[in-house]
């Protein structure tokens, strides 16, 4: 019952939350741009994409922790998860002495490198400031979100993010619309992270009142690290390498913006996505070292549905994008926000990321880091010369270097899913790719289709309103074509997920709804 209940708490708040975030992220960009223009939010767009590089100190410890966690979570080994979680802390307090230390270095050279209009002196607080949360965050709550995701409870990680991102938002809000300094937002949001830690310690302290994070820390259990890391560089590429690359090879801060914005956008679809995707992954963790037959039925099941889902969702992402934009972006002149091809792009690649995930995931919680490593050190070559090759051509050629850092990207990215679904299916299920490459085909299929024929009976889009209710509309068609198409293709899976959902739900009614839950 515990797993189900997590399960559905998992997909119930962090849809919630996603929901409040995506209602909130249109909102605020948007007041963003005409309060402070398209220079400071491209500034503060490629500073939030190197804090993300630093976040590679952490060399893994995140993902290794997590996957050492699953077999003493399943057996209730209290002293096992002390141990572990002590090593973590251990290691997360350094990290955050050399975090520390980038910050400083980083806001004293980007002034100094990367052309603005923005005074020097501001860059430099900003960057100390926006700096300062990501040591908070290693010093006294990461290692508790590790914690956390193990035992399936991210919906308690949904929650608090949702509190503190709309405080954090309401804050900024009234800041802007009094005239404040773009300065006054930065540290607004540095106090409500420290807000937030607080949040944590008290959920560990009342749920965990036996963890021991002084233990004998046990350092043999996040040996895999070192492995992890690679794995984690070629992600942090995928997911900021191209705002690096745009900001220092065309020197352009207003392109820049216009990129972050359709990724902010696309990125909300994503997270959604991987909401749902988390949901239910922690358990398959448990699973694979426990029931392992158990698990090879269901992952199945869940890699049709969640691919089913994905394409669902990034069908409608491409349809309303640039309607969207128009509404979105009018009066706001000082950059060209509506290029045809970028909403193909993105959902291009943000849909093989998603494609891709079910087998990334087996691969995590396998453990089979170390196994898989020239994947992402090729998939990180791949990705640095073809978009540093990509920018530079289209800019020269047409002008559009934007575009070359998408395509860049999206060929490395076909590299590592291929290798990714080779290697979760031949090597760890022992089973044919058909499995998954058949799923790709299906819903790209389908997707293809979608995408041509429902634009031909929209209605014209001139207002948000219409908007929301016509891609609301548009949603549910669109998940029922694509549940249906893959209920049909695989009746296999349909029948094992009835099943499933048959048993949680007859549990849940013997024993009743827990309380003492977040």
């Amino acid at each position: 019952m515990k797993t189900a209940k997590k399960s559905i708490y998992n997909i119930v708040f962090g849809l919630l939350g996603q929901l409040i975030t995506i209602a909130i992220g249109v909102l605020l960009p948007r007041l963003f741009l005409l309060s402070y223009g398209s220079e400071v939010n491209g500034f503060l767009s490629s500073i939030n994409q190197i804090f993300s590089y630093l976040t590679l100190l952490e060399m893994g410890v995140g993902s290794a922790t997590i996957q050492a966690l699953y077999g003493p979570i399943g057996k209730e080994d209290k002293v096992s998860i002390s141990g572990i979680m002590s090593a973590t802390n251990i290691f997360y307090q350094r990290t955050a002495r050399f975090y520390m230390i980038g910050v400083v270095v980083l806001a004293i050279l980007y002034p100094v490198t990367v052309q603005s209009e923005m005074p020097k002196l501001l860059q430099m607080a900003i960057i100390l400031i926006v700096g300062c949360c990501g040591v908070i965050s290693y010093c006294f709550q990461a290692k508790y979100k590790l914690l956390l995701r193990a035992e399936g409870k991210q919906y308690v990680l949904s929650n608090i993010s949702t509190i503190v991102h709309v405080l954090t938002s309401v804050v900024k809000l009234v800041l802007i619309a009094c005239g404040f300094s773009v300065i006054w937002l930065q540290i607004a949001q540095l106090l409500l992270v420290i807000g937030q830690v607080f949040f944590y310690v008290i959920y560990i302290k009342r749920h965990y009142a036996w963890l021991n994070i002084k233990a004998e820390p046990n350092n043999q259990a996040i040996s895999q690290k070192e492995s992890v890391l690679l794995h984690e560089i070629s992600w942090m590429l995928f997911n900021h390498a191209d705002v690096l690359l745009l900001t220092m090879l065309l020197q352009d801060l207003k392109v820049v913006s216009v990129y972050v914005l359709y990724n902010t956008f696309v990125e909300m679809i994503a997270t959604t996505i991987q909401n749902v995707n988390n949901g239910f992954t922690y358990r398959l963790g448990q699973l694979f070292n426990s029931q392992r037959k158990r698990h090879d039925q269901i992952f199945d099941c869940y890699e049709s549905y969640y691919m089913a889902f994905s394409f669902s969702l990034y069908t409608v992402t491409y349809i309303f994008l640039i309607p969207f934009m128009k509404l979105y972006t009018a009066g706001i002149e000082d950059a060209n926000y509506l290029l045809g091809l970028l909403p193909v792009l993105f959902v291009v690649y943000k849909a093989l990321v998603s494609a891709r995930s079910s087998c990334g995931s087996l691969i995590n919680y396998a453990g089979h880091f170390k196994q898989t490593r020239w994947h992402a050190l090729v998939e990180t070559i791949i990705n640095l010369v073809a978009s540093v090759a990509c920018i530079i051509l289209f800019q020269n050629l047409w002008g559009v270097g934007i575009y070359g850092a998408l395509i860049g990207t999206i060929l490395a990215l076909l590299f590592r899913a291929n290798a990714m679904v080779l290697y979760a299916n031949k090597t760890i299920l022992g089973r044919s790719v058909w499995y998954t490459y058949k799923k790709w085909i299906i819903n790209a299929i389908l997707m293809l289709v979608l995408c041509y024929l429902f634009p031909l009976f929209s209605i014209p889009v001139d207002n948000y309103i219409v908007l929301i209710i016509s891609a609301a509309v548009c949603c549910i068609l669109v998940l029922m074509i694509f549940f249906a198409i893959n209920t049909i293709t695989n009746l296999k899976s349909c029948r094992v997920a009835k099943e499933y959902i048959a048993k949680s739900f007859s549990k849940m009614g013997r024993r009743g709804v827990e309380r003492n839950e977040f």
